[in-house]
């Protein structure tokens, strides 16, 4: 389009190059169209892009940093020989206008009417960046002395402080100095993150097609969950006591009245499980076939006396007639005395008593 610039001009009949000059001038219009329609007042409307954060004082909205106006402008000064320019401008939020001047002696804007500032206002040298240049400043220090000697103070003080800063700085810039080693390290940390990842949705996806949970979103797996579980699936065959001693006498009760060896049951056994399953199943066995027999057996309890089991009595000592059969206490063995049938006709006093049997610890004292 830039070549048609010279060639889509018309100019009709009456035009007199002396007389218009060019083709705005004879239309009565100017370069910029309507944006100089106040030109002749001095007014130029341009796009004012707003520097800071204001309020507006007529509906008292917020105005936020970049919102842009068209704003009339014109000069209404000059601060040595830079002109002072003024913006005029309509709030978008009200019927309100806001009027912005430059202000070159500060480096800042000026805000005369219809609006206030909202104060974020900051030092550049506070956040390392090169504030306003004071000109006076260099002509103070090479002129005066003492303004010298104070700063150059001042200078070792901020030296001193910022000692550690700049350490910090420096290793920082020498940390990133080896790009490619740092590239390297960040792919292979990536690479090792996104296997691990993949991994992980793999799992998530078997599990819950085994278990039919497609539509449950899986969270991410928790220490303690992890670790409470493996405490259950320990423990889960834990007894209580009660349980313990029920066991026991199931298992006795279990067991054949003359004896027979089982393996152990208990969780430090060696015994497979084979053997253990078929040591269960007899000492089921043993159970009911024990409760049989004792409902059939209708004979009598048998007492002590027809088992052959003595009870022993004290017997008073008679040291003159060695006759008598002497039963001493805590005494095991009972001695018998053995003599003829005519001795015992001819001897009074010999008290015959039948033959005692030690059975040790399986007599009763009890009736």
């Amino acid at each position: 389009m830039g070549e048609r610039k010279g060639q889509n001009f018309y100019y009709p009949p009456d035009f007199d190059y002396k007389k218009h000059g060019n083709l705005n001038r004879y239309h009565g219009t100017h370069a910029l169209r309507e944006r100089a329609a106040k030109i002749g007042q001095g007014i130029l409307i341009i796009r004012f892009e707003m520097p800071f954060n204001i309020w507006c004082l007529g509906c008292r909205n917020h105005v936020g940093m970049g919102v842009r106006y068209n704003a009339e402008k014109k000069k209404v000064g000059n601060y040595y020989t830079t002109p002072i320019y003024e913006f005029r401008m309509k709030c978008h939020l009200c019927d309100n206008y806001f009027v912005i001047r430059t202000d070159p002696k500060n480096f800042d804007y000026e805000l005369v009417e219809g609006c206030s500032r909202q104060e974020k206002r900051y030092d550049p040298s506070e956040i390392d960046q090169l504030g306003a240049v004071d000109r006076t400043f260099n002509q103070k220090l090479a002129a005066d002395a003492m303004f010298k000697a104070e700063h150059e103070e001042q200078d070792k003080a901020k030296a001193t402080t910022e000692e550690g800063r700049l350490e910090k700085l420096e290793w920082l810039q020498e940390r990133t100095r080896d790009d490619f080693a740092a590239n390297s390290f960040l792919r292979h940390q990536f690479r090792t993150e996104k296997t691990s990842l993949k991994e992980k949705r793999a799992a998530d996806a078997d599990l819950k097609s085994r278990n039919s949970l497609d539509l449950l979103n899986l969270l991410p797996e928790d220490p303690n969950d992890k670790k409470v579980a493996s405490m259950l699936t320990r423990y889960k065959t834990v007894k209580t006591f009660d349980e313990k001693v029920t066991e026991k006498r199931d298992e006795i009760e279990s067991r054949r009245i003359f004896g027979h060896d089982f393996p152990s049951t208990s969780k430090d056994s060696e015994v497979d499980v084979k053997e253990r399953l078929a040591a269960q199943v007899r000492q089921q066995r043993d159970k009911r076939i024990n409760k049989v027999f004792e409902k059939n057996s209708s004979s009598p309890k048998k007492s002590r006396l027809s088992l052959g089991i003595v009870k022993k009595v004290k017997v008073e000592e008679k040291p003159e007639d060695d006759d008598v059969i002497e039963v001493k206490p805590d005494v095991d063995i009972v001695r018998i005395q053995k003599f003829d049938d005519d001795d015992l006709e001819g001897k009074k006093g010999v008290k015959l008593t039948p033959s005692l049997v030690n059975y040790g610890s399986s007599s009763d004292d009890s009736d």
